[in-house]
């Protein structure tokens, strides 16, 4: 019933809109699409100073403008406001400071629920900007895959081999049948696909991620917390990542199948039928990456353009007036 429903909920949403765009969709999404701002709060007493410091030192953004790390830190008292008091209430320990961090606000679904929540501290912190799988994650989105897919591995042997089969196989099939669009179709001059930094291709790759692993454990809450029941399966989940580190959704256990695997990949390599983000299914990771370096000057894809909001005034002519 997953995969069913994720099929029918692609099939929708490529739908609803005409095809504005033929550069593909994972493409569009690495020029175009700014990763969304998590938020995180630390809740503290007296501490609360030397905490903004310490965010401040490990690279937060406090207004939103930090393009390499998407995340805003507030430091604030666990009576300062009703959200900060009801967090404290659920997920406090011996009244030690916490570190809640929520789902971007647009994320669909989940947006503004908890996504992860530690005890606050420098170490703790550092874990939730960066760990070396996002770092990976990000690298190789840079480099220009197409996507790659997070295997969080639940621990038995004959599952999680099973699952890495099925995506090992069938994506690097996907890799071989899926065609770019020509320069034609993109309406994109030759000579500007030669001078990007990042070649179009279609590729894909695979991460494995052990859910005890001990310096992935933000990564692991970020992905597990995205939908409601994610934590009931005792399966193997695999996550296509995208674009700056879009999420797209999870596959579980025998969802990990041939054909649910190559929808993702033809959705992910489709034309982008839609540009507007937020009608996209998927959700932004939390990940450090400087990416308009990675991508350069030079980009495939257009923005959409700019609408002036600004109310414009039209005379109306007067009518004939009635005859008597």
């Amino acid at each position: 019933m997953r995969s069913f429903s994720i099929s029918v909920a692609l099939l929708l949403s490529l739908a609803a809109t005409a095809v504005a765009c033929q550069v593909p969709v994972f493409r569009y999404a690495f020029e175009q699409w700014n990763p969304e701002q998590y938020r995180v709060l630390i809740l503290a007493g007296e501490q609360r100073s030397e905490f903004q410091a310490m965010a401040k030192e490990l690279g937060s953004s406090e207004k939103g403008k930090n393009s390499a790390l998407n995340v805003q830190v507030d430091v604030m008292s666990p009576d300062s406001n009703p959200i900060a008091a009801r967090l404290w209430k659920e997920h406090n320990v011996n009244g030690k400071p916490i570190a809640v961090t929520l789902y971007p606000e647009r994320a669909r679904g989940i947006g503004g629920s908890v996504a992860h929540v530690t005890t606050a501290s420098r170490d703790n912190l550092q874990a939730i900007f960066d760990s070396p799988v996002r770092r990976e994650i990000a690298k190789r989105l840079g480099q220009g895959e197409s996507a790659v897919w997070v295997l969080l591995e639940c621990g038995n042997e004959k599952k999680d081999a099973a699952a890495r089969e099925n995506l090992e196989k069938q994506l690097a099939e996907d890799a071989k049948w899926l065609e770019l669009p020509t320069p034609e179709e993109m309406e994109v001059k030759p000579e500007v696909l030669e001078a990007v930094k990042v070649k179009l291709r279609v590729g894909f790759s695979l991460i494995r991620l052990r859910a005890d692993d001990p310096e992935e454990q933000f990564l692991v809450d970020m992905l597990l917390s995205s939908e409601s029941d994610l934590r009931d399966f005792d399966e193997p989940i695999a996550f296509p990542v995208f674009g700056r580190g879009l999420v797209l959704y999870a596959l579980v256990g025998k969802g990990i199948a041939p054909d649910t695997i190559r929808g993702a990949s033809k959705f992910i390599c489709g034309p982008c039928s839609c540009q507007v983000k937020e009608q996209n299914p998927g959700f932004d990771m939390l990940l450090k990456n400087e990416w308009e370096q990675a991508i350069g000057e030079v980009k495939i894809s257009s923005p959409l353009p700019t609408v002036d909001a600004t109310p414009e005034l039209i005379p109306i002519p007067s009518g004939r007036s009635k005859r008597k």
